[in-house]
């Protein structure tokens, strides 16, 4: 029977951490601080939508524009100029950018403006919403700047008919949201139209207010760029998270947990698992992101811009090949086809590279065995891996499961090999208050073991995990 204290979740998060259509309705606003995903409302706000992509499709918001002449004018990017907190205990609480950019003597600089666009206020300004400023009170003034409400300002707000025109799209972009928000303001009069009153400036202090440091680029608070979300992963960067296999090579098996690489899978900031309400599995959708086996959602394990994680779902195994597609806040990548196998053993390590000392614990005190605190003859000793396949009847879980009374065995014979040679287990199979995919084994360390590094396999059916692991003894 295993020891079922949850503790082996970190060893393959951190271990895993390291062609789409474009969709001019899901937007990133890439900031000094990170990105901040929005999901826009063409069909309640049209007009404003197409106004809004005028800009970014122009270039305007990143880098540059088309003067009347057709030339390209450069800038270095546009600012988030304006950053109203809850400390000024004044509402309306916002975050405001679109307007300036910084110019050859890096001084902020309006931008060029389009005709107004006509209001369409009716989507509420609550917390975490995009809205069109407006000049003074003409309902009718929208053109190039935008805010995001840091709060809910719709009491303070929606009398005065701002139009929402969009929806940040997860928790990881509010997050960057809130930390510009909570950087210091300072008054600074850029002469001309540039005189702010509350501008956000990172790494930058001014104790005295009349004798100020210069501002400097590094100082302020960009939006690099705005565009399309376009999701993109390959066959290549997809690897098994223990082994860092190709599973191109390797195939693909049911409840094994792989890492896929590319661009714009998810969030800019990293997001771990959640559990449903209950606590009971692991959720198949994660800050806007799912991976589909033949259409079918995996438990997410994390997800990051370039890089996530999932379980293979159990029901791929009656198939002999699997598209995998990736979907982003509705943005899907092109699939890629991979061969099912029915098991692809992989040993989770301590260096996170697959290669190395296994992530392997005592049982006695709980401490991780190591170069520096290696396992003793007779030692009872728990290690863990992924990739052992479907489990016998009776013993099988939903996917994302969290193992707790029923244990799954795996359907094929598994065998612990050290040195190349079976050694007896007390226990393989599913990792008790683990996630269902999880795979640990229990053994006692023969007596015949020299102290030093030892080679430590596990063999699932005809499948064998990759050498060049190790078991450190003394």
């Amino acid at each position: 029977m295993p020891n079922t204290r949850r503790r082996f979740f970190p060893f393959f998060i951190t271990l895993a951490i390291s062609a789409a259509a474009l969709n001019a309705q899901t937007l990133r606003f890439q900031t000094t601080l990170g990105g901040i995903d929005v999901i826009l409302t063409p069909s309640v706000t049209p007009m404003t939508v197409a106004n809004f992509m005028t800009y970014v499709n122009s270039g305007a918001y990143s880098g540059g524009y088309l003067d009347v002449n057709g030339e390209q004018v450069p800038y270095v990017n546009t600012i988030i100029h304006r950053s109203l907190t809850i400390a000024a205990a004044v509402p309306p609480y916002v975050i405001q950018g679109g307007g300036y950019a910084l110019g050859p003597a890096n001084v902020p600089s309006l931008i060029p403006q389009n005709p107004p666009v006509n209001n369409e206020f009716s989507i509420s300004n609550t917390r975490g919403t995009l809205a069109m400023a407006l000049y003074g009170s003409n309902t009718n003034s929208a053109t190039d700047q935008w805010y995001f409400n840091t709060s809910d300002n719709s009491s303070y707000l929606d009398s005065q008919d701002f139009t929402v025109f969009g929806n940040v799209a997860n928790d990881a972009s509010l997050a960057v949201m809130d930390a510009i928000n909570a950087l210091p303001t300072y008054t600074y009069n850029a002469g001309a139209d540039a005189d702010f009153m509350n501008l956000p400036l990172q790494n930058y202090s001014c104790p005295n207010t009349s004798a100020c440091p210069l501002i400097k680029p590094a100082n302020y608070i960009f939006v690099n760029s705005i565009a399309p979300i376009s999701p993109a992963s390959s066959a290549a960067g997809v690897q098994s998270a223990a082994t860092f296999a190709s599973i191109g090579s390797t195939g693909i098996s049911p409840g094994e947990i792989i890492t896929l690489y590319g661009t714009e899978l998810g969030p800019t900031q990293v997001t771990t698992l959640t559990l449903d309400p209950t606590g009971s599995f692991v959720t198949t959708s994660l800050e806007g992101t799912q991976v589909l086996f033949n259409g079918v959602p995996g438990p997410m394990i994390f997800t990051y811009t370039g890089q996530i994680a999932v379980i293979v779902p159990y029901e791929i195994a009656a198939q002999s090949t699997v598209n995998v597609v990736v979907s982003y806040l509705g943005v899907q990548t092109s699939p890629i086809q991979f061969k099912v196998v029915p098991a692809n053993p992989g040993l989770f390590t301590l260096s996170q590279t697959g290669k190395g000392d296994a992530a392997i614990v005592r049982l006695s005190d709980s401490s991780v065995i190591s170069t520096t605190n290696p396992a003793s003859q007779g030692d009872t000793l728990e290690l863990y891996g992924e990739g052992y396949g479907v489990a016998t009847p009776g013993t099988s879980l939903p996917d994302g499961t969290v193992v707790v009374s029923t244990l799954p065995v795996p359907a094929a014979t598994t065998v612990l090999l050290i040195d190349g040679q079976p050694v007896p287990t007390s226990y393989a199979g599913g990792a008790g208050d683990e996630v269902n995919g999880v795979m640990q084994i229990n053994f006692t360390v023969p007596p015949q073991l020299t102290p030093g590094p030892h080679t430590i396999q596990v063999k699932v059916g005809s499948a064998t995990s990759p050498a060049g692991v190790n078991l450190q003894t003394q």
